[in-house]
């Protein structure tokens, strides 16, 4: 009998594993191991390295802006052109070369020009079509704002333009504005500040 309820026991075990997987979330034990200093399963925990920022809280991991909006707020200067008092930057929070200027003229006639001009005079191509005109970027009001006011404008736009966030990540709106102070120093510089080797291509144009 004994050896029958056995069979009987094995028949049905093997007859109702067919490998489909279950609906049901599966157990779990120690949720708490999920969140630890460590990198590999099993082993000490590691102090966290320098300027990085810890998570706090599961949904920090799950929830994406939640967490973009924490990375921002940890570093306003680039994200937001503002420093911890909530004040506009001076300067862009990046280094100025010769690739970021590049980068930010590429981005520029792509995203700006079509307003602003490639020469930042504001007789870009839509002017043709009755739109608003939008000052020189050399016009007094304008060279008066700091680097983070204009990242700001990039980012959420001002009166008739619309902000170019999604369009735009934060690196080349900084580049943008570095090309954006480009365009003044060159509309606004004196011709004895011009260095000699370029007032004899100017005098050839």
């Amino acid at each position: 009998m004994k050896r029958i309820i056995t069979l009987l026991f094995l028949f049905f075990f093997i007859v109702g594993c067919r490998g489909w997987r279950s609906e049901k979330p599966p157990v779990h034990l120690n949720p708490n191991l999920d969140f630890q200093a460590s990198i590999k399963a099993q082993e000490d925990p590691l102090l966290s390295p320098d300027h990085i920022i810890p998570w706090g809280m599961e949904s920090d991991f799950s929830d994406l802006e939640n967490r973009d909006a924490i990375i921002k707020q940890k570093n306003k200067p680039f994200y937001l052109g503002k420093n911890r008092s909530g004040e506009w930057v001076e300067t862009v929070p990046v280094d100025v070369t010769h690739a970021v200027l590049k980068r930010g003229q590429e981005r520029y006639d792509i995203y700006c020009s079509m307003c602003h001009g490639k020469d930042g005079s504001g007789n870009g191509i839509v002017m043709e079509y009755g739109w608003f005109k939008p000052k020189p970027y050399w016009d007094d009001a304008i060279v008066s704002y700091k680097d983070g006011e204009l990242f700001d404008i990039i980012s959420n736009g001002i009166r008739t333009m619309p902000s170019y966030s999604q369009q735009i990540k934060e690196s080349d709106r900084w580049a943008i504005v570095t090309y954006i102070r480009a365009l003044q120093v060159s509309n606004k510089m004196k011709i004895q500040d011009v260095p000699a080797d370029y007032k004899e291509k100017l005098k050839s144009l």
